[in-house]
């Protein structure tokens, strides 16, 4: 989990590696919830739909039923209706008088009976199959407040200690686990040190730069803006950002202040290196503002970004001490930006509206404008 940058530093945490373990444990934990709650999902079709196919063959039944009774119904209605006319009332028949009774030996009764009963047998019969129609609609409502009430069961159990143990449990899952597991510990222990002021400069500024991919700055570079200052102890750097949104680390010297509100470019000419503010597609110097909108492609983002970066960099740094020591190359560097850094004031931002950047020698010293300068 965790790697040596030189064998006798601090150990640095292989963050990228890390956030690989973390991400392969939870794409994990996910597919096995889903699967879960897949499986128990279809469980409960399942059982759903023996019900209702049970329930449609009532319903098949209940319609034959209904057809049958409401043939016998309009058969006996017609037989009344042709025998006894007078005694049918629109659709529905009237009882016959006693005359008619006793002349037809007690037929016109029954025909009316018969009619009468067939009718309401009819009417039972779709009742019967309305009831069993509702019902399928109820057990629609059923399975989706079932779904409901499982999806929040299902969560409950996997996040119960069985349902961890279970995940756990599974092939691969254990080493996954065991990894993360190793991780959260390193990271609390670090906070527990870092609580206790018992971590070392170094080691600070190393995670952050591991964590955050914060590159040592190399000439030449393009779109270059300092965002923060961060300091790690005694140690003290300036934050960088291109116009790609990678950050960089430089040491801190209080000579490159005047830089942080100005994006600048170093390139190469020949054996040496050249400085000049960076230029817009109008040609005119790019502002810090136009860097943040390259960075953030939404406008809201991008100023609030600025603001916050901006405010926290126009704090008085009196208190920063001097860094005891700096790599070599980084030095030249440092010097170079430094010189540059001078040139920038009111006469120099007018050369430069005017289109006269000022030119750097090998040494970062002013020089006259020299044929080989790359247009601005």
């Amino acid at each position: 989990m965790t790697t040596s940058n030189d064998g006798s530093g601090p150990i640095i945490p292989d963050f990228e590696k890390d956030a690989q373990s973390i991400a392969a444990y939870d794409e994990a934990r996910i597919r096995y919830e889903r699967r879960e709650a897949g499986d128990a999902e279809s469980r409960t079709r399942s059982s759903f739909t023996k019900k209702r196919d049970a329930i449609r063959a009532e319903i098949a039944v209940a319609a034959s039923l209904l057809e049958e009774r409401r043939l016998k119904a309009e058969k006996a209605f017609k037989g009344y209706a042709n025998r006894y006319p007078h005694r049918v009332d629109r659709n529905k028949p009237m009882k016959p008088s006693i005359w008619e009774s006793l002349v037809s030996l007690g037929n016109a009764g029954r025909m009316y009976n018969r009619a009468v009963t067939t009718a309401a047998e009819a009417i039972a019969a779709q009742s019967l199959r309305r009831r069993k129609e509702h019902d399928e609609e109820e057990l629609e409502q059923q399975l989706k407040r079932a779904l409901y009430l499982q999806e929040d069961a299902i969560k409950k159990k996997l996040e119960g200690a069985e349902g961890v143990a279970a995940f756990h449990s599974r092939p691969g899952v254990a080493v996954l686990h065991k990894r993360v597991e190793e991780i959260k510990i390193e990271r609390a222990r670090y906070a527990q040190r870092m609580e206790k002021g018992e971590v070392p400069s170094a080691e600070q500024r190393d995670r952050e730069f591991t964590e955050r991919r914060i590159a040592q700055l190399e000439a030449p570079f393009a779109g270059m803006t300092i965002v923060r200052v961060a300091r790690y102890g005694n140690l003290s750097y300036f934050l960088l950002r291109d116009m790609e949104r990678k950050l960089y680390h430089l040491a801190y010297d209080v000579r490159l202040e005047p830089l942080i509100e100005n994006v600048i470019d170093v390139y190469r000419i020949a054996d040496s290196f050249e400085t000049k503010l960076s230029r817009g597609p109008d040609g005119r110097p790019l502002a810090v503002t136009d860097h943040y909108a390259a960075n953030f492609k939404d406008e809201e983002v991008a100023r609030s970004e600025y603001r916050r970066a901006r405010t926290a960099l126009r704090a008085p740094r009196t208190d920063i001490p001097p860094m005891a020591f700096i790599d070599p190359t980084e030095q030249q560097l440092v010097d170079q930006l430094a010189q540059f850094a001078r040139t920038i004031g009111p006469g120099a931002m007018a050369a430069q509206l005017n289109n006269v950047p000022p030119v750097l020698d090998a040494v970062g010293k002013p020089g006259d404008a020299s044929p080989e300068t790359p247009p601005a």
